[in-house]
């Protein structure tokens, strides 16, 4: 998938679309990679993200430019099964990993608030239509998750615009700007941190630091205060004593 970014359209929707496609490429690398991953930055893709981030308004364009180019000189030389080791042993397999990729793993130590804050998150998704994936069982606070839904929110955006939907434009605005301030800006710096510390390969810490230069320009360009580099993880004690986190998300994940 390429941004469309045609002159004929306005400059405000063409931003929104190239806010919308970083999104979704932020959460294409850190999924487990798929069989066609790296199509969406690398051969004639090429070309579509010079445009992009070009037409993207941000703070410091030129160190997006250079994470970018570090990030595409490690996915030439990684296959797919090396990429999946990496992804591996950054994350684990539970929640609580080496590098914990839920954002409730992060911040206050207090158990009886999860049920909440994952509630509030699946709010935000259900306010729009959006349904579980039943086949994916994924919690909604996964880092894909929450990248998804802003791609989607600002696609949704540029949509209303296009058609002269002034009113409906407006509320996904304010919702992507709350989703950023509240959820995904708050958590996403210190995730990002630590995954380019902790990293299982060089791709892995590429990427985290494409991530990261990411979310934090998106959040100073639009006034939002990014969140603190060093938010703690939650201890796994803590966890355990929390029940079974999955079973509270059911009804409101998005795939």
């Amino acid at each position: 998938m390429s941004v469309p970014i045609n002159t004929k359209i306005p400059s405000e929707i063409r931003r929104l679309l190239a806010r919308s496609f970083f999104y979704k490429a932020v959460g294409v690398l850190l999924r487990r990679p798929e069989p066609d991953a790296k199509d969406l930055f690398l051969g004639e893709e090429e070309v579509s993200w010079e445009e992009t981030i070009e037409t993207i308004a941000l703070p410091d364009k030129e160190r997006l430019k250079e994470a970018f180019e570090f990030l595409k000189k490690e996915l030439r030389a990684m296959t797919r099964r090396g990429w999946i080791r990496q992804y591996e042993d950054s994350f684990g397999h539970t929640a609580h990993g080496p590098v914990p990729i839920y954002e409730l793993e992060y911040g206050e130590e207090h158990s009886h608030r999860q049920p909440q804050q994952l509630g509030d998150i699946a709010a935000f998704y259900r306010a729009f239509g959006l349904k579980p994936n039943e086949r994916v069982h994924e919690r909604v606070d996964h880092i894909v998750v929450e990248c998804e839904f802003m791609h989607f929110l600002l696609f949704k955006q540029a949509y209303a615009l296009k058609h002269g939907w002034e009113e409906k434009a407006e509320i996904c605005r304010e919702a992507s700007l709350r989703f950023l301030s509240e959820h995904l800006g708050r958590w996403g710096p210190a995730f990002t941190l630590k995954l380019a510390k902790h990293a299982g390969g060089e791709l892995l810490k590429r990427i985290a630091q494409f991530a990261f230069t990411f979310i934090v320009q998106e959040c100073r360009q639009l006034g939002i205060s990014p969140g603190p580099n060093d938010l703690p993880i939650r201890a796994a004690i803590e966890k355990e004593e929390s029940g079974c986190m999955t079973c509270s998300l059911n009804p409101e994940a998005q795939g």
